[in-house]
C-alpha cells in the first residue's frame, strides 16, 4: 500500500514540474520575419517610362512585432531582431526589378514606402487565448509634379483554446506580410502608374 502512495506522489511530482518548467519558460524576445513574395513575372516584361528611386519609412508606433497580455501582469513585448521596414523594401525592390521597373537610387522620381502598421496582439487567458494582427502599408509615387497614394492593409483575428505559442502568432504574420506584399506587387493600378504615370 505504501509502495502505490510512493509511486502515485513520484507521478504526481514529475506532472507538477512539468507544468511549472513550461509555465516559468521565457518566450523568445526578438524574432525576425522571412516574408517571401511568390509572384512570377509572366510573359514579355515591359520597361518602366520612368526612373524611379525607392526609399522607405518606419512610422509605426509600436516597434516591436508581438505584445502578449496574460491578465493584469504586464505585456510581454517581443521585437524584430531585423529591421522589418528594411525587409519590406528590399523585397519590393527586388520584385518591382523583376518587373521591368527601371529603379535608380539618384532618380527624382521616388516611389516611398511608409510602414505604418504590423502588429500582433495576444490576449492570453487561463483558457482561452485571442490574436489580433494587423499590418498596414502606405505606397507613394511622386513624379513630374503628381503625386499617387495607395494604401494596403491586412488584418487577422483567431480565437482559441489553452494558450498560443509566440512561433505559431510569429508565423502567422510571417505569412499575413507575404500575402500583403504580394497583393502591393500585383496590384494593377500601382503597376500601371509605375510604367506609366
Amino acid at each position: 500500500m505504501l509502495h502505490l502512495i510512493l509511486k502515485n506522489a513520484h507521478k504526481t511530482m514529475l506532472v507538477m514540474s512539468a507544468i511549472l518548467l513550461v509555465a516559468c519558460s521565457t518566450p523568445p524576445t526578438s524574432v525576425q520575419l522571412q516574408p517571401e513574395i511568390s509572384f512570377k513575372q509572366t510573359g514579355e516584361i515591359q520597361q518602366s517610362a520612368l526612373m524611379w528611386k525607392i526609399s522607405s519609412q518606419d512610422q509605426r508606433i509600436a516597434h516591436y512585432l508581438i505584445e502578449v497580455t496574460r491578465g493584469d501582469n504586464a505585456a510581454s513585448l517581443i521585437n524584430e531582431s531585423q529591421s522589418s521596414r528594411l525587409t519590406i523594401e528590399n523585397l519590393l525592390h527586388e520584385q518591382w526589378a523583376e518587373q521591368g521597373i527601371a529603379l535608380q537610387a539618384t532618380s527624382k522620381n521616388t516611389i516611398n514606402i511608409q510602414l505604418i502598421k504590423l502588429l500582433a496582439k495576444v490576449e492570453q487567458n487561463s483558457l482561452t487565448y485571442k490574436t489580433d494582427a494587423n499590418i498596414v502599408i502606405e505606397v507613394k509615387l511622386t513624379a513630374e509634379n503628381k503625386i499617387f497614394n495607395k494604401t494596403f492593409k491586412s488584418h487577422y483575428g483567431q480565437e482559441g483554446v489553452f494558450r498560443v505559442s509566440e512561433q505559431t502568432v510569429t508565423k502567422q504574420l510571417n505569412d499575413q506580410l507575404s500575402q500583403l506584399l504580394n497583393e502591393i506587387v500585383q496590384d494593377s493600378e500601382l503597376n500601371a502608374k509605375l510604367h506609366q504615370f
